[in-house]
């Protein structure tokens, strides 16, 4: 390659980058992309691919494990985790840049390449630059992968992959098949593409005629068997296309019936085989033309290549649509569409090729002189394309299904939104730009540098690539690609302050991970109560290794809005995964985490989980950075059931205020500790009688040479068990620890118990019963240090 052509590329690839990072917007857009970066951050801190972070969504099997995080993971398909997680860990040695920030560069970068690829493809394919130029252009800014350079999909990887798979194999047939290190590119290749789509099989059957001989002068047999694939496809189409105008005035349940009964499958199946390939093909507004028009293009370019008896890439464009069609439509079944996307999401990579199918078509307008006509439409299509894919970058995905009517059940593969022009995505969508703000990182965090800087660098690529195209001297190809990485640094670190990801309590949330990160062991975990503040810890880096769990049913999302469950066993208020998942991770290890999203301020908040975990073993401190940021910690040693019908390991007969009576009260870890060991209690509790108000308990351990330490005060039961609702006669246990000071000691220690209300100061509660001093209970147990 000579430096001209260099410098065009360096130039094509600059310029989409810098169109790509006007639009950027680093949003997490569904739970699919929300799992590939949790696998890939994952990669980075832990050297594993488990679902940490996205535990919500991504739920571990509901059984007993003993691993050490007992969670879901990706297994498959991991290239496009691999590198990512470059990215991520770039981004954690730069101060100042998000790690969902740096890994939402992936497609940009991706997306880009594939440009340059089609650049370089066109011209091995003997077209002149400006042609090569123009498709390479209308497949970056024209079709859909301009939509997807903003997502964590894999398929801008696997489309790259493919389309440079298929450019190797091509210049290796084209070298007489002599060529080794085109063939062993060409290999690695297809194998990443494997490793990022285990769907690149669908074109294999392509590739195979991008490397297979003959087809320059190809004999009349081949040619022969060449029209009558082609006249049995479009037989089929034909079918498609009559089926899809008929199914809604007769019913076609027998003929469903019947093609499953061939099949050996399900109608259902073979129904939503067919709507599927209806979408993938013919649909206006979900078909692979109907997103990207321009491909259109590939038609008039198509005929033109038969006409002058240049078959290969008519078949090959051809085979692969047909390929990922058919394939996605009965493989997929009833996840034919992609969820949360930009239609037709698993078509992707069939599109550089049916670019290439239309090179003719940019080869003739890139040449004086041109029909005015071809100009006119050619030129109106690209335009119509271009309007299209800014409907995709413009808005959150989110916000079309969020505009269509009621019957659309918010489900983007809605038939009428695939299907009825008032309802396509780029008439819906552009209405709602005056009412909604634009989906872009620099809009969110009004910093105008990002796209003055972004902007500029494409002005100065196109002013490059025009001069090059004229066969003027331009910049040296260096300048570009190191303008490029200055302005991308420059922006990450302009949006690090995003409030998708730093919501108001970030200066709390940072307390909390700067006391964590000195304080955490290795194999500790911290869990978070809810998702709330799971968009923070995705972007920053944080010890311990923090897991997100899922709302739970037994929680009060507002004072207006009742939970979905009401009991009193907090085991009820749980989702079945998240139960066996604390369990599992208690059993690993003597701690837990907890970062709690509200507290007792909010009286009708019900928090299951910290009831469960108040329940089951021992809160042994509460620190709140803000009312909405409580990190506690739990010592995990199990708890008396209180469901089990068993008493205290120990009798007490200790009466305060002659309300409550404390009965008993166990000690797990028994009665011989070691300085710094935590110690929990679990007291065993009875009301006399109702008792008036809410009391507080506190607790001590006391040495007779005048050493106290003391435990948390709070209401019994962490909380959850205040006093006021006490029936008489009905016990209660209240699970406590404390840790013990590492300086301490060997001696005989005691243990005391207070119980006091606050009126303006604290008042404690007489005590009668054995071992009463003062206003202090001590309990009938010596606790040893040694």
């Amino acid at each position: 390659m000579n430096l001209q052509r260099a410098g065009l590329l360096v130039a094509l690839c600059t310029l989409v980058a810098a169109v790509y990072l006007l639009t950027y917007s680093g949003r997490i857009e569904s739970g699919d992309t929300l799992s590939l970066f949790d696998a890939a951050s994952s990669l980075v801190h832990y050297g594993d691919s488990l679902f940490d972070q996205s535990a919500s969504v991504n739920f571990p099997p509901a059984r007993a494990d003993d691993r050490l995080y007992p969670l879901a993971g990706a297994d498959v398909e991991p290239l496009h985790g691999w590198l990512a997680a470059g990215l991520i860990a770039l981004a954690e040695r730069l101060p100042g840049i998000g790690l969902v920030h740096a890994a939402w560069l992936l497609n940009v970068l991706v997306s880009a390449a594939a440009v340059g690829t089609l650049y370089i493809y066109a011209r091995a394919l003997g077209y002149h630059a400006p042609a090569a130029v123009l498709a390479a252009l209308a497949l970056g800014l024209a079709t859909a992968v301009w939509p997807y350079s903003k997502t964590f999909f894999r398929e801008p990887l696997a489309l790259w992959l493919i389309l440079l798979a298929a450019l190797l194999l091509d210049r290796w047939r084209a070298h007489g098949y002599r060529s080794l290190p085109l063939l062993v590119g060409s290999l690695l290749a297809l194998a990443a593409a494997y490793l990022s789509k285990e769907a690149v099989v669908f074109a294999l059957p392509a590739l195979a005629l991008v490397v297979m001989p003959g087809w320059e002068r190809p004999p009349r047999a081949l040619a022969l068997s060449f029209k009558l694939g082609m006249a049995l496809i479009l037989l089929a189409l034909a079918v498609l296309i009559a089926l899809t105008l008929i199914s809604g005035s007769v019913s076609l349940t027998r003929l469903y019936d019947y093609i499953a009964w061939i099949l050996r499958r399900r109608t259902t199946e073979v129904v939503v085989a067919v709507t599927a390939l209806h979408s993938y093909l013919l649909s206006i507004g979900g078909s692979v033309w109907g997103t990207s028009p321009v491909v259109l293009l590939a038609l008039p370019g198509m005929w033109r290549l038969y006409r002058r008896g240049q078959y290969r890439y008519i078949a090959v464009a051809v085979m692969l649509v047909l390929a990922f069609a058919a394939g996605y439509a009965v493989l997929r079944g009833v996840h034919w569409f992609g969820g949360l996307s930009w239609p037709p999401r698993f078509l992707l990579p069939v599109l550089p090729f049916l670019i290439l199918a239309a090179l003719p078509v940019f080869d003739r307008l890139t040449q004086r002189p041109f029909p005015r006509w071809l100009a006119a439409g050619a030129g109106g299509l690209i335009a119509y394309s271009v309007w299209v894919q800014l409907s995709g970058v413009t808005l959150p995905w989110g916000a079309y299904t969020a505009a269509l009517p009621p019957e659309s059940g918010g489900l983007s593969e809605w038939g009428g939104g695939l299907n009825v022009v008032p309802y396509l995505r780029w008439v819906v969508i552009p209405p709602l730009w005056g009412q909604m703000p634009l989906d872009f990182a620099w809009v969110r965090v009004n910093n105008l540098a990002w796209p003055l800087l972004a902007g500029g660098l494409a002005v100065v690529s196109l002013w490059q690539l025009i001069r090059l195209l004229r066969g003027q001297r331009g910049l040296p190809p260096v300048v570009l690609p190191l303008a490029l990485v200055a302005v991308v640094y420059i922006g990450l670190r302009g949006i690090y302050d995003d409030a998708l990801y730093l919501p108001p309590e970030r200066d709390a949330l940072f307390q909390a991970v700067a006391l964590l990160e000195q304080e955490a062991a290795p194999d500790d975990v911290l869990l978070l109560s809810s998702d709330t503040y799971q968009p923070f810890f995705l972007n920053v880096s944080a010890a311990p290794r923090v897991i997100s769990l899922p709302d739970q049913p037994g929680e009060q999302p507002s004072p207006e809005q009742p939970p979905l469950i009401r009991a009193e066993n907090p085991d009820a208020l749980l989702t079945k995964e998240t139960i066996p998942l604390l369990f599992n991770l208690a059993g690993q290890r003597d701690r837990l985490w907890l970062l709690a999203d509200s507290g007792p301020w909010l009286a009708w908040s019900v928090r299951p989980v910290e009831r469960f975990l108040s329940m089951h073993y021992y809160p042994l401190r509460v620190i709140e950075f803000a009312p909405t940021v409580r990190l506690i910690e739990y010592d995990t040693t199990d708890a008396p059931n209180p469901y089990a019908f068993r008493g205290p390991e120990y009798p007490a007969d200790l009466v305060y205020g002659g309300e409550l009576r404390l009965a008993g009260f166990s000690l797990p870890k028994g009665t011989i500790y070691a300085p710094g060991e935590t110690l929990p209690l679990s007291l065993y509790w009875v009301a006399q009688q109702p008792p008036e108000r809410d009391y507080t308990v506190a607790w001590f351990v006391a040495g007779a040479d005048g050493r106290i330490t003391q435990g948390q005060d709070t209401l019994p039961g962490g909380g959850f068990q205040p006093t006021s609702r006490w029936l008489p006669g009905a016990p209660v246990w209240d699970n406590r620890a404390l840790r013990l000071p590492v300086d301490w000691p060997p001696g005989e220690y005691q243990l005391w118990v207070r119980v006091y209300y606050w009126d303006g100061e604290a008042r404690l509660l007489p005590v009668q019963g054995d071992g009463v001093d003062e206003m202090t209970g001590l309990l009938p147990v010596t606790i040893y240090i040694q």
